[in-house]
């Protein structure tokens, strides 16, 4: 019996070692049209995968026609084509060297079962390096030296695609990332401040992702437009631009005392409307610094939150039509934890994501994720496993630029890109295996 079961493996593995070629002669007679029909029904990391399968199969998942077809398909038609994931950095000193950590968190395991832990995978760094935002499955991370110097990395998790910018020299004070629909680019928008002869000198840069490209000059934002100081522009508020895009304009949206201010990426002119309600006042006492009000992008419109102190209240306002300060609506009122704000009262309560079932899925610094179902008003907090992180800071810790965005698995590249970097940039930490119950 031992030996005719032998016997079948042995014949059911020749059998597999000559399916290979038989396969390959029928994959060969499916015309190029019927073969981007079939795998576009894969989801993006399965579709990652195969791009070993042959060099036929690589070039046409990764030829920009397929990735933007995936794309479509999987924002439009398909959403199980990809997956919806939280990302997050956060550091820890090595050898006095500060070196950062990005955790990757599914979105649906936290939602479909917050009592069960939700694994990180986390990606090491070889220095710190800072989210300032997602497009398209594309992060994009800087890199700051000693505030010296900074430049930009591009990394999609799904791909390993990673692209560094050129460095300039500076200290970043705004920033932004986003997609400009009129060129089919990625760019990178900041404002750099350098030690002039006797004072700061400030300056507006923007970057686009390119073979050849390099950071070019533009108009300065207009912050004394809105009683910012234009020789020391800054404020606590969103200092990494919000992006929204859509089919007629694609932008980064700051709050700038009592307007949204924006920079139009296609045009790269500047423009604000008013924030939702002409009697908030964010400077009043009823209400948080404006280091607690934070801009976001929920259910494919511009959204804001921010803290009323006299009814201890989160608030939060979606714009119907952007660009429209007449179509803000209040979409939630949540209750302020005490837990929510400790132990900083202006870092703000960040919602993230809103699902089907309208549960809002929101991140508040120092404490972790929170889920606030909108329709009964119940608040649940999920189980996160946060065994893979080593020495660096739990989730719930993480600080610096933004701290947490949505993204969702992609095969996107910027079109003629190829990855530049010779050395890893990030590299993934396996999960310690968990002991097996006796």
């Amino acid at each position: 019996m031992l030996t005719d079961h032998n016997d079948a493996e042995t014949k059911a593995g020749t059998e597999l070692v000559s399916c290979p070629t038989a396969r390959t002669r029928k994959l060969a007679d499916v015309s190029d049209e019927n073969m981007m029909e079939i795998l576009l029904r894969f989801p993006a990391r399965t579709l990652a995968s195969l791009r070993s399968v042959c060099t036929s199969w690589r070039n046409l998942i990764s030829s920009p026609p397929f990735t933007c077809n995936h794309l479509r398909r999987s924002c439009l038609l398909d959403p199980t084509l990809t997956t919806l994931r939280i990302a997050y950095c956060t550091w820890a000193y090595r050898n006095d060297v500060r070196c950062g950590t990005i955790g990757l968190l599914s979105v649906h395991s936290i939602l479909d079962n917050p009592s069960e832990p939700t694994q990180v995978d986390c990606f090491r760094e070889q220095r710190y390096y800072g989210i300032i935002g997602s497009c398209n499955g594309l992060l994009c991370l800087v890199d700051e030296h000693a505030y010296k110097y900074m430049h930009a990395i591009l990394w999609n998790p799904c791909t390993g695609f990673t692209f560094e910018s050129p460095e300039i020299s500076g200290e970043v004070r705004f920033c932004g990332f986003g997609y400009d629909y009129l060129s089919d680019s990625y760019k990178i928008f900041a404002t750099i401040r350098t030690e002039g002869p006797s004072n700061f000198e400030f300056s507006t840069r923007i970057y686009t992702f390119g073979p050849t490209s390099s950071w070019r000059k533009i108009d300065d934002i207009p912050v004394a437009l809105f009683g910012v100081p234009s020789d020391n522009p800054s404020w606590d508020v969103n200092r990494e631009g919000e992006f929204f895009g859509s089919s007629r304009l694609c932008t980064l949206n700051w709050c700038v005392n009592y307007v949204v201010l924006y920079f139009d990426l296609g045009k790269e002119t500047y423009g604000h409307f008013s924030l939702p309600d002409s009697e908030i006042d964010l400077d009043h006492p009823y209400y948080f610094s404006r280091g607690c009000t934070h801009l976001c992008v929920l259910r494919n419109c511009l959204s804001l939150c921010y803290g009323h102190k006299s009814t201890y209240e989160w608030i939060v306002w979606q714009m119907k039509e952007y660009g429209d300060a007449q179509s803000w609506t209040k979409l939630a009122v949540i209750p302020v934890y005490e837990k929510f704000t400790y132990p900083d009262p202006c870092r703000c309560f960040q919602p993230l994501y809103i699902s089907e079932s309208d549960v809002l899925l929101a991140f508040c610094p120092f404490f972790g994720i929170v889920l606030c179902n909108l329709n009964d008003g119940s608040v649940d907090f999920p189980e996160i496993d946060n065994s893979g992180m080593g020495n660096h800071p739990a989730f719930s810790q993480c600080v610096g630029y933004r701290m947490a965005c949505i993204y969702h698995d992609s095969l996107v590249s910027p079109n003629g890109l190829q990855s530049n970097s010779s050395k890893m940039l990030l590299r993934f930490i396996k999960p310690k295996l968990k002991p097996i119950d006796s």
